[in-house]
């Protein structure tokens, strides 16, 4: 017991926790208060950002049963045994000086241990919930110290009861773990937590067997790119945000932490960088919510001592980021320098995710394109679907995911093609989620083709799909700040129809406007161009677990027999958009079953030209050409400015 008092004394100072109450926002103190008074009543409300499955309605156990749930989702039980609201608590006793709320705090951990004497599998004790359980403990014990309000007896039961539950996450873990959020989670824990409470951790069969299998599961879970292999952002935080604390209690220790973890997390975290938006927040990929993540990236930075993750923070420490490495990680915060990063575009070739935005600004346009592997249970049947945020606020999204019950046909509606901004033949998509993790069948997904000039952006990327052969190739051109230009082919034997969906942002008023639409958001308005016979519904999203909302879908049907390219615009309003011809030997006009070329024009002086090729030239010259300049590719992007033309080669 000596040992572990004198590693938390030793956590308590390291962390300057008696600095810590100046430095937390006024804000943050007020929701923190209001939080614990209702935990006071037994009263729980999970809507935090990083609460994994959010659930906004309170609800009161007047009698702690820790497998119980409530909403009718199994997943509030997990979320009330993860314990992660108990640092509210703690920080509510030194905002106020009132020690009821950490003696609360430590009711509920004592509670559960006495609810617990066998660790048994059961709703309460599942795997990952327990691995986030013992950090949650183990991230409160200095505060318990600092506040004086743990008897050693008491210090005891909980640590042993530590011990129990890593013990428990050896002789229960799976294979599958290797591969999963799930199995990284528990051994971060333990290697975080382990050496602080034995003296002997080096020699410890579990601390040696946590140590290596994290090395290993950091070493295939990450992609090269820095993502997670999952396919959902959220996720990928989660294991961040558990690999940077095996980084930080390491050094805490004066222990060194592999070096494959050190270097994956941090490539996880520049991923992640890459993948805010310019509100700061992450898009609803796979499964996960829209939320700001520049928490994640301030404790990156303190973790990193990194100036462009000090650029993407927040200008201040987060209450949880205070409470993780206490004043003195304020206090590294204040004093890094700022640097902004020196890319605007991401390209996940591994992974599959790419973005490029306009600049760092919070009004840039940005845009995300996905077309990877299908990942864990948390991905969706989002290849070659396509987000974008113009001046700072959304355009285009993905629907969410809205629950993880088994029983609602929203879960598995969300995941599916329809549900993002796609093209789908006969109404029969081959990618088919079955129930809330498993798919009946999926589609075969190629590696994309991306190129970026300045502010030019090509990407292109492949799904094949089956009963009948379907490919499907989707060609996006992007201008930054303010044009999109979506070239869509399907090809597929015979006569047939292609249905085109296009979700929009909640907040998008979506006006029919002649031979267009007409997008307004609270930042800007565009105008939107598409194929075939068109229509708008209004359809469920949900951009945060258990919320849901309608949203507008733009839906286009276009018959075809064979093979049919598909053009969609959308660019500031105010820019004209208008078919060009290109041509073959400089005089002889290129079908259209060939060429697509549309004309942007900005101002009566300024113009940008953009042509794609769906075939191969292999008849006549060579030679072709488009607005009177010459080439031969199968995209390029003609600029005239002032009568000066400059033409950019996107793919050969």
């Amino acid at each position: 017991m000596n040992y572990v008092k004198k590693s938390l004394d030793s956590l308590m100072r390291e962390k300057n926790i008696s600095q810590l109450v100046d430095k937390i926002p006024a804000a943050e103190s007020k929701t923190i208060l209001a939080h614990a008074d209702g935990l006071m009543q037994h009263t729980f409300t999970f809507n935090r950002a990083w609460d994994m499955e959010r659930c906004l309605t309170p609800y009161t156990l007047p009698e702690l049963d820790w497998n119980t749930y409530c909403n009718d989702d199994p997943e509030w039980c997990f979320m009330l045994n993860r314990m992660s609201y108990l640092d509210h608590l703690l920080l509510a006793s030194l905002l106020t000086g009132d020690l009821k709320y950490a003696s609360k705090a430590k009711f509920f951990i004592l509670d559960w241990i006495a609810a617990h004497p066998d660790i048994v599998p059961e709703p309460s004790t599942r795997t990952l919930d327990t691995g986030m359980r013992v950090m949650n403990w183990f991230d409160a014990l200095p505060y318990f110290m600092f506040l004086h309000c743990l008897t050693d007896s008491e210090l005891q039961q909980i640590t042993d009861s530590m011990l129990q539950q890593m013990r428990y996450l050896k002789t229960h873990y799976l294979p599958k773990y290797k591969t999963s959020n799930w199995g990284s989670i528990q051994t971060c824990s333990i290697v975080s937590v382990l050496p602080f409470l034995s003296s002997s951790y080096a020699d410890d069969p579990l601390y040696q067997w946590a140590r290596s299998e994290m090395e290993l599961q950091f070493s295939i879970q990450v992609y090269p790119d820095g993502m997670h292999w999952e396919q959902s952002t959220m996720y990928h935080v989660e294991v961040l945000n558990y690999g940077m604390k095996a980084v930080y209690y390491a050094q805490l220790q004066h222990e060194t932490c592999p070096s494959v973890v050190q270097q994956q997390v941090y490539a996880q975290a520049k991923a992640l960088l890459h993948l805010l938006a310019p509100s700061g927040e992450i898009d609803t990929f796979g499964d996960s919510d829209r939320v700001c993540a520049r928490d994640v990236l301030t404790r990156a930075a303190i973790l990193f001592r990194d100036a462009q993750f000090r650029f993407a923070g927040l200008d201040a420490l987060d209450a949880e980021s205070l409470y993780l490495f206490g004043a003195s990680g304020a206090d590294i915060y204040a004093a890094l320098p700022s640097q902004q990063p020196d890319m605007l575009q991401f390209d996940g070739i591994d992974s599959g995710i790419y973005t490029a935005r306009s600049s760092w600004d919070a009004d840039a346009s940005f845009t995300m394109f996905t077309t990877g592997s299908l990942g864990s249970g948390h991905g969706h049947s989002d290849n070659l679907h396509v987000s974008l945020w113009r001046q700072g606020a959304p355009v285009l999204i993905d629907p969410g995911r809205f629950t993880y019950r088994e029983d609602h046909p929203l879960r598995v509606q969300l995941k599916s093609m329809p549900a993002h901004n796609s093209v789908i033949i006969d109404d029969k998509p081959y990618c088919l989620p079955s129930d809330s993790w498993g798919y009946a069948d999926f589609g075969l997904p190629l590696k994309t083709y991306a190129r970026h000039a300045d502010s030019l952006h090509y990407w292109e990327g492949v799904l094949l799909g089956h009963d009948p052969l379907q490919v499907w190739i989707r060609k996006l051109i992007v201008i930054d700040p303010a044009i999109w230009m979506i070239v869509d082919e399907i090809k597929c034997d015979g006569f047939h129809e292609a249905h085109s969906r296009l979700h929009f942002d909640p907040t998008v008023v979506l006006t029919p406007q002649g031979d267009s639409y007409h997008i307004a958001t609270a930042a800007s308005a565009l105008s939107l161009f598409c194929p075939g016979e068109s229509n708008i519904t209004f359809e469920p999203c949900s951009l945060r677990y258990n919320e849901q909302q309608a949203h507008p879908v733009l839906h286009s049907r276009t018959a075809f027999t064979d093979a049919a390219t598909l053009v969609t615009t959308l660019s500031r309003e105010g820019i004209t958009v208008q078919s060009v011809p290109a041509f073959q030997d400089l005089t002889i006009p290129t079908s259209d079953d060939c060429v697509q070329a549309r004309k942007f024009c900005l101002s009566p002086t300024e113009s940008y030209t953009v042509a794609v090729y769906s075939q191969e030239i292999y008849r006549g010259k060579k030679i072709l050409s488009c607005e009177d300049m010459p080439y031969h590719a199968k995209c390029v992007v003609i600029h005239e400015k002032d009568g000066h033309k400059q033409l950019t080669l996107l793919k050969a």
